[in-house]
């Protein structure tokens, strides 16, 4: 074959390449390298074998050799074919992406949108919730005074069927005492304790977790303690008339949640005694587990807390596995 033939060929085969979707740089330096590895002019025999290059380079494997090896297309040497496999699978990589091979995904998972409640200062959220604590409980003294002050039980009444859960309010259809109770406190010490030890504990959970998954950690451990309040009593302890405070469980499942972020973090039990939190949280859930099982006396919603505790852990194991 004449030298402007072969030159016929490679301007064709160049732009039928540049047609498709390989990377031109790439394209061009296969197809030279090609040539070039076939050494001198070719023959009508060659070139009607190398007229099949375009449609071999993105056709499975066995077609390749099965057109190659016919006795329709000889082969004019034993590289002809190592050069086509070479070709075939250069061109493909340049052609297509393999996201599985290329160790990286470029499936992501689209960027969470914007949250209003995050946008706010995360010290309205840590302030506003220790305002409505103290608020009912200040409603909770101002009821008791005034009853037995004028016996008058409206307000009473009105933060029992509303601010506690029970088992006769939800069966009555005041399930929103789960969330109210929330923020409940009956008890001075009881809301001492539990404030100190949101004060301290809650900001940098807030940090971690931002407004919006802080407050469904809140929320959830309140809900959670309560609903193991409610069962635990009724089934076990057989106590149909028990009524407890959601509060305590939503700050509890904060500290076990800031414990099992921070668990070299120092607490200080009774604000004296240091123990880290790895072992903090531990040894305070054996104790109310315990508690729970074998002292009937206690006054101490000891499931709820138990429950309140269960669900930090819970949702910071979940939080950690999103990650993955």
């Amino acid at each position: 074959m004449s030298r402007r033939g072969l030159h016929v060929f490679r301007s064709t085969f160049s732009r039928s390449l540049i047609q498709s979707k390989c990377n031109n740089r790439l394209a061009s330096r296969l197809l030279h390298n090609t040539f070039c590895q076939l050494g001198p002019p070719l023959h009508s025999a060659q070139l009607k074998s190398l007229s099949t290059v375009a449609s071999l380079i993105h056709a499975p494997a066995t077609t390749v050799a099965s057109t190659v090896n016919s006795p329709q297309a000889p082969l004019p040497s034993a590289s002809l074919f190592s050069i086509l496999q070479f070709a075939r699978t250069q061109l493909r990589n340049a052609t297509h992406r393999d996201v599985l091979r290329s160790g990286r995904s470029s499936f992501r998972r689209p960027p969470r949108r914007p949250n209003w409640l995050d946008s706010i200062n995360g010290n309205v959220i840590f302030i506003s919730i220790i305002a409505i604590n103290a608020g009912v409980f200040l409603l909770w003294q101002g009821a008791k005074s005034t009853y037995q002050t004028t016996h008058d039980p409206t307000l009473l009444l009105f933060l029992y069927n509303n601010f506690l859960v029970s088992w006769r309010n939800i069966s009555s259809g005041r399930v929103w005492t789960l969330i109210t109770s929330c923020f409940s406190h009956e008890d001075l010490s009881h809301a001492l304790f539990n404030g100190m030890s949101f004060y301290f504990m809650a900001p940098g959970v807030i940090q971690v977790l931002g407004n919006a998954r802080f407050l469904s950690l809140y929320f959830f451990g309140g809900i959670a303690s309560s609903v193991a309040s409610l069962v635990w009593n009724r089934f076990y302890k057989r106590q149909d008339g028990y009524s407890s405070h959601g509060a305590s469980g939503a700050i509890l499942a904060t500290i076990a949640f800031y414990a099992c972020a921070f668990p070299r973090t120092t607490f200080l039990i009774f604000f004296v005694v240091p123990c880290p939190a790895w072992a903090f949280l531990p040894g305070i859930l054996a104790f109310d587990v315990y508690r729970s099982v074998k002292d009937s006396r206690t006054t101490t919603d000891t499931a709820g807390h138990v429950g309140g505790m269960l669900s930090g852990v819970g949702f910071f194991l979940w939080r950690m596995a999103l990650r993955r």
